[in-house]
């Protein structure tokens, strides 16, 4: 495994209300034959070989920049993977890094009381926790409350119920509306269209990511 085969690509995270940039979803990204692809598998990696790439893809965006990265489950509760990450946020202060909580489910069962183990101590030492793809999944309501006092945004995924999108709508609302009563920052993913754009402002969502805006894109 070659560091220089690993990057980040960025996409962009959108205020819609003022149409501006307002943080970087760090996506990872493997060079396979010459072409950037999605990883098959995150687990050879060690969290120092992980969190080396954090700094480097932190370090080529302006500084107090707002950036979210993905951990699974798995490596949520891997107490190195946090630490390592610690190390990043300590080493780079003018930057806010935020873990993002994934919905992909690997092949090790996770207790509540260890996510809930992570939460509390990523949080204390500085990092914002967010969660992704909710409502999809393993990101079901009742896995993810015990942890909601320690989160600071919800994300949903529209492209996580095509083509069922009456289904999605619904979802839309309810986790929407729990964002508004929890007081969160809630993002709305997969917007592709001006209609998804009026369905946001129609619910008063204020923040929105997807390929309307931009595609990931490879920055340094």
């Amino acid at each position: 495994m070659k560091i220089e085969d690993y990057c980040f690509f960025r996409q962009t995270c959108y205020d819609i209300r003022y149409d501006m940039v307002e943080g970087y979803e760090l996506l990872m990204r493997e060079r396979v034959d010459g072409q950037w692809q999605v990883p098959k598998s995150f687990r050879l990696m060690t969290p120092e070989f992980f969190a080396t790439i954090v700094t480097d893809a932190m370090l080529h965006l302006p500084s107090k920049s707002q950036m979210m990265v993905n951990l699974d489950h798995d490596q949520f509760v891997d107490q190195g993977m946090l630490d390592a990450l610690i190390d990043v946020h300590r080493k780079l202060p003018d930057y806010s890094l935020t873990l993002e909580l994934t919905e992909r489910d690997n092949t090790k069962t996770i207790m509540d009381v260890e996510l809930l183990k992570s939460a509390i101590y990523a949080t204390s030492k500085g990092l914002l926790l967010s969660f992704d793809d909710v409502g999809s999944g393993v990101n079901q309501f009742e896995i993810l409350k015990p942890l909601f006092p320690y989160v600071a945004e919800l994300k949903f995924a529209l492209q996580n119920f095509e083509p069922e999108i009456n289904v999605a709508y619904n979802k839309l609302a309810f986790w929407s509306q729990t964002a508004n009563y929890l007081d969160k920052k809630f993002v709305l993913e997969g917007m592709e269209t001006r209609e998804d754009v009026i369905i946001a402002q129609q619910l008063d969502i204020k923040y929105g990511q997807g390929f309307y805006y931009d595609r990931p894109q490879k920055f340094y």
